[in-house]
C-alpha cells in the first residue's frame, strides 16, 4: 500500500526555533512515538504533534523494525522538521521502543503517543499547564475512540467528571481496588493506558520499573508499578487522545494469550491482600472470557483451534487458583472449561456472538469504504 505523502504545509503554532529553543517559561515536553510498519497512518500521528499549540516540543519516534516504508517517513519528516528524533531499533516490542525513548528524552515532561493515534491540538498546552500550575508527578486526560480515519464513528470512552488534583488517600483505594478488579466503574479503572498521560520525566525514570516484555496491556502493568510513587496526580476533564481503529487491542489473536496469562499472574503477585487476589481471580476469569469470545468474533479463534487455547490455560497456574476462588462460577461455558471438553466450550463462546459476529462484520465493510 502506498505511503502517506509528507505534508508541505506548515505546522501550525510551532515556530521552528522554539522546538529548538524553548523559552524558560515553558517546559520542554518529550513526545514518545513507538512505531512499527506504520507507513499508512503515521503521518497524520506526527502531523497531529506538529499542530501542538505548545512551543517546546521535542518529537521522538522510535522504529521498532519495520519492514514496510515507515523507516522513509520517518527520515522525510526528521529531515524537514529538526524537532524530530528517529531512533532505529531491531523489533523488540512496543514496550522496549518506549523504553527507548525514554532513555533518549530531555525534556521536562514525557508524553507517549502510539503511531497510529492523535492528539488534538491544544492536548500538550492544556496538559503541562495544569501539570505545572499543580506541581503535579502525573496528569491524566480523557479520551475519545475514531472507528474510522475520519472520526465520523467515535466514541467517549473517558470519564473524568471534572479537572482537579486527587488526593493520595483517595487515590490509592480507587487505583489498586480498580486495577485488582474490586472497582470496575472507579476513576483509575480504565487508565491504566500510558498514552493519555503528561509524566514529569524526572520522576518517571525515578520509579520506572524494569521493561516486561509484554505484547499485551504492557501499558497498565507499568502504570500499576509507577503510580503508587507519585505524590500528585492531576485529572484533566477534557479530551487530550485519539485512538484510532485497530491497534494491538484492535487485533489480538491466540499468540496473545500467553502474555494475558503473565499480566494476571503478575498482578496476583504485587498484592498480598487475600480480597484483592480473590477480586483479581474473578477479573481473570471475566478477562480470559471477553478474550476468547473476541477471538471467535473475529474469526481468529476457531473450533479447531480452541483446544489450543484450553491447553494454554490448563498449563497456567492462574487458571487453577482462579477455577479454587470461584468455584460457584460454573455457567455453561465455564462447565465446560472446567471439565476440558473444548468442543462444547467453544459452542457455548459461537452461540452467544452470533449477533456480535454479524455486526462486527458489517462494521468492517462499512469502514472499508470511510477509512
Amino acid at each position: 500500500m502506498a505511503a502517506e505523502p509528507l505534508t508541505t504545509t506548515r505546522p501550525i503554532g510551532i515556530p521552528m526555533q522554539t522546538l529548538l529553543h524553548p523559552a524558560p517559561e515553558t517546559p520542554l515536553v518529550s513526545i514518545i512515538v513507538p512505531v512499527y510498519n506504520l507507513e499508512t497512518c503515521v503521518s497524520a500521528c506526527l502531523d497531529s504533534l506538529l499542530a501542538q499549540t505548545w512551543p517546546s516540543l521535542e518529537i521522538i519516534t522510535v522504529n521498532d523494525g519495520s519492514t514496510d516504508g515507515t523507516a522513509r517517513i520517518l527520515d522525510a519528516y526528521s529531515e524537514r522538521r529538526p524537532g524530530i528524533r528517529v531512533i532505529t531499533q531491531d523489533n523488540a516490542g512496543v514496550d522496549a521502543a518506549r523504553y527507548a525513548g525514554m532513555d533518549a528524552a530531555t525534556g521536562e515532561y514525557v508524553m507517549f503517543v502510539d503511531g497510529d493515534d492523535a492528539i488534538f491540538p491544544d492536548s500538550v498546552e492544556a496538559m503541562v499547564q495544569m501539570a505545572v500550575r499543580e506541581r503535579a508527578d502525573i496528569v491524566i486526560g480523557d479520551y475519545v475512540r475514531h472507528l474510522d480515519r475520519f472520526g465520523l464513528f467515535r466514541r467517549k470512552d473517558g470519564h473524568i467528571p471534572h479537572s482537579r488534583v486527587v488526593e493520595r488517600e483517595e487515590f490509592l483505594s480507587s487505583y489498586y481496588s480498580g486495577f485488582f478488579g474490586m472497582d470496575r466503574h472507579g476513576l483509575f479503572y480504565t487508565y491504566g493506558k500510558m498514552c493519555i498521560k503528561l509524566y514529569r520525566r524526572e520522576f518517571l525514570l525515578d520509579n520506572r520499573p524494569a521493561p516486561s516484555g509484554l505484547r499485551y496491556a504492557e501499558d497498565q502493568l507499568f502504570n500499576l508499578q509507577v503510580f503508587p510513587a507519585a505524590e500528585r496526580i492531576a485529572v484533566l476533564a477534557r479530551e487530550v487522545y485519539i485512538y484510532k481503529f485497530g491497534g494491538v487491542t484492535g487485533n489480538l489473536s491466540l499468540s496473545l494469550f500467553d502474555d494475558m496469562l503473565l499480566l494476571h499472574s503478575t498482578k496476583l503477585s504485587m498484592t498480598d491482600r487475600e480480597d484483592w487476589k480473590k477480586s483479581e481471580l474473578g477479573a481473570f476469569l471475566n478477562n480470559v472470557r471477553s478474550f476468547l469470545a473476541t477471538l471467535a468474533v473475529s474469526g481468529k479463534l476457531t473450533a479447531r483451534s480452541m483446544p489450543e487455547a484450553l491447553e494454554k490455560l490448563n498449563g497456567s497456574a492462574i487458571w487453577r487458583q482462579a477455577l479454587e476462588a470461584h468455584p460457584s462460577l460454573n455457567d455453561p461455558f465455564f462447565s465446560a472449561m472446567r471439565r476440558n471438553d473444548a468442543a462444547a466450550a467453544y459452542g457455548e463462546l459461537n452461540r452467544h456472538t452470533i449477533l456480535k459476529k454479524i455486526a462486527y462484520r458489517m462494521r468492517r465493510a462499512i469502514l472499508k469504504l470511510v477509512r
